[in-house]
């Protein structure tokens, strides 16, 4: 009995392992597929039950397909933890921390305190209320530059900088603005792009609203690519999205990095945060090009459903 039970319940964990395997590898054009994805590393543990159990049961080719499965899993899972890759040998540290405010509702004195350690903030949710809010706790002491597009709701997008903004522009035909904006930063030769990215919420909005954007957004990121040329290029903001969905995937296939990976943070949670339990989804992210990520983590703030991501970026100066 207990030798059934054992194959019963490894066949179940193998076949939720396979899901997890696959469902990476799936466009996401439903919810379901969504949902499953963002649950794959989770659902990798799976394969770890199957396997116990075919062992227990002594199901010997089950046992090896069960072990294929955790080999194959724990490839997928690794390179998140392997870091940092090594930065320039001349380079300048640029910490960047990207938030998103919740609509408007995170604490301004909470988020002033966590961008104190930044020298730029990106900002998605920006209400104009939050922007005055912030102006009120100060924010302008932190950043002596900003460029800022407080709308109600989710669209409003901003970036501050300790370093001078020289220009900046709206990036059209999204859901919700991106900002693209240039710095000049002390001893770097190359002026240095930002863009501010919030992409279409696959379960609040309409998912045809998630794929649209997500699925345009790499000609984006090589747009801003060409126009940078060898200046170095960080992409910060709220993508809707995990590194175990695919179309996140294809963004890296443009020539950028994601920065927790580069730095081997494992698996960096932002979303949902201010609950009683800790975040379950990273989806948000810092992208980088011609430029070396060396640290990631999250950044709690009051008020706001979502953690902050504050990464550390090596800027080379030749």
């Amino acid at each position: 009995m207990i030798r059934h039970l054992a194959t019963a319940a490894g066949v179940l964990a193998s076949l939720l392992a396979a899901v997890a395997l696959l469902i990476r590898f799936v466009p996401i054009r439903s919810e379901v597929v969504l949902a499953l994805a963002a649950a794959a590393p989770y659902l990798t543990a799976a394969a770890v039950l199957g396997l116990v159990c075919f062992v227990v049961a002594r199901r010997r080719p089950a046992t090896v397909v069960a072990a294929i499965l955790c080999v194959a899993l724990i490839v997928l899972l690794l390179p998140r933890y392997l870091g940092p890759d090594p930065a320039p040998a001349n380079s300048v540290p640029v910490r960047v921390l990207s938030l998103n405010l919740g609509m408007g509702q995170a604490d301004p004195q909470s988020v002033r305190s966590a961008a104190e350690s930044a020298d730029v903030l990106v900002l998605q949710e920006l209400t104009p209320q939050a922007a005055h809010g912030l102006a009120q706790a100060g924010i302008e002491e932190v950043f002596a530059h900003r460029v800022i597009e407080p709308r109600p709701g989710a669209a409003g997008i901003g970036v501050y900088s300790r370093y001078p903004i020289v220009d900046h522009t709206i990036v059209p035909g999204y859901s919700m603005p991106m900002l693209r904006a240039r710095l000049e930063i002390d001893g770097v030769p190359l002026r240095a792009t930002v863009l501010a990215v919030h992409i279409a919420a696959p379960l609040v909005s309409p998912l045809q609203y998630f794929t649209a954007d997500i699925d345009r957004f790499p000609q984006t990121l090589r747009d801003v690519a060409r126009d940078a040329g060898p200046g170095p290029v960080i992409v910060a903001g709220d993508f809707n999205a995990t590194r175990d969905m695919l179309p996140f995937r294809r963004l890296l296939d443009t020539g950028y990095h994601d920065a927790a990976e580069q730095a081997g943070a494992g698996l960096v949670r932002t979303f949902p945060s201010g609950r009683r339990y800790p975040p379950l989804l990273g989806i948000d992210h810092v992208l980088v090009r011609n430029c070396v990520a060396t640290s990631a983590a999250t950044v709690p703030v009051a008020g706001s459903d979502h953690r902050g991501l504050l990464a550390t970026v090596q800027v080379p100066v030749e």
